[in-house]
């Protein structure tokens, strides 16, 4: 039988996903499809290789191992980041599909939300302009699918631009900005790696992919699901299973299993609230500096507090709502803080389905 599992972080984010999904992408027997679920390129999902660390932003953390990548109907494609990255990747992968109803962000959209960050003096965004590109598209003029944009003939995709570029105009002061903003060579930059990218995707239907193994690959983690506004403690973007439960409607015969990922602690990038946060050796002397988050002028520092095992139980019942039977706890960074004992005790306490929790 056909298999999917669903990753979702449990806390607020950096949990060790891509660790996960590169995981079971190298333990798959027969092909892979890595579901990019949720969010957008501001993700960044790293593993560990024989080749050193790898992030991943816009494809699948099954990539390295051979995994063909798939950006759902909820996934907001970046162009400029797709080519970036695709030129980058030590391993490329075979086939990536996009749906055809897919978002897509321009470099307008990820300036407005620099400057955005810079008017606020706030850390509380990685500036890729994922709530730009919702609010705008929000507006009939704007709700252009990728799909759609890349059959314009180039002055009607000239002339789009050009309305999301007065659209901001209308509501920023550019300040400092403004000679990046009306830069000549912006838009004929993006249109070629807009032509890139639809050249090396194939725009299909999930339902019509034939992979033995899909996993679906969240972004970000629960404790930051949408609100519904621009809040820095929050992120505008569905973070549990239910995106991935919508999109398996479609296949009736297959064995779907949940996996919510945690580290004995938890962390967090840049402003907004943490739960219980404290210094990382308070919480464990054998936690170390994390080789993949570190400060950057987006997210700000890489903040650490104490996990309570029982919220954690709670938020990944509420979450699922007793959907998938088939449950597991993926603890990740375990070498630094050995907790697996008090995981199982605590979940014993609360684990009503039958299927190993932990």
């Amino acid at each position: 039988m056909r298999k999917a599992r669903i990753i979702v972080g449990a806390n607020y984010g950096d949990e060790g996903k891509g660790t996960v999904v590169a995981r079971y992408t190298k333990e798959s027997e027969g092909d892979v499809l890595c579901v990019l679920t949720n969010g957008g390129a501001q993700r960044g999902h790293s593993i560990m290789t024989d080749s050193g660390s790898i992030t991943y932003q816009h494809f699948g953390s099954g990539t390295y191992y051979g995994a063909d990548s798939y950006y759902s109907s909820y996934f907001i494609l970046n162009p400029l980041q797709f080519v970036k990255e695709y030129d980058s990747l030590l391993v490329k992968p075979k086939n990536i599909y996009r749906d055809p109803r897919c978002r897509w962000t321009t470099p307008y959209d990820m300036m407005a939300n620099h400057i955005q960050e810079e008017i606020l003096k706030r850390h509380a965004s990685c500036c890729m302009g994922i709530w730009n590109t919702i609010k705008r598209f929000r507006k009939s003029t704007f709700a252009v699918s990728f799909d759609t944009f890349m059959r314009y003939d180039l002055p009607r995709k000239e002339l789009y631009l050009k309305k999301v570029k007065t659209y901001y105009e209308g509501e920023l002061d550019l300040g400092g900005w403004k000679d990046v903003w009306n830069s000549p060579g912006i838009v004929s930059h993006f249109l070629e790696d807009c032509y890139i990218m639809n050249d090396l995707t194939t725009c299909i239907r999930l339902s019509k992919m034939k992979h033995d193994n899909l996993i679906f690959e969240g972004g970000q983690g629960l404790l930051l699901g949408d609100c519904g506004i621009n809040d820095p403690s929050r992120t505008p973007s569905v973070t549990g299973i239910q995106y991935a439960c919508n999109l398996l409607e479609y296949f009736p015969d297959i064995s779907i299993s949940a996996h919510y990922v945690t580290r004995p602690y938890l962390t967090r990038h840049g402003d907004g609230y943490l739960d219980e946060e404290i210094g990382r050796k308070i919480i464990s002397e054998g936690i170390q500096e994390d080789r993949c988050n570190h400060y950057n002028p987006g997210q700000g520092e890489f903040r650490y507090g104490k996990l309570d095992v029982m919220k954690l139980s709670e938020r990944i019942k509420e979450d699922n709502q007793g959907r998938i039977s088939d449950l597991y706890l993926e603890v990740t960074h375990c070498d630094e803080m050995d907790r697996l004992a008090e995981f199982k005790k605590e979940f014993d306490k609360v684990n009503t389905y039958d299927s190993p929790y932990i």
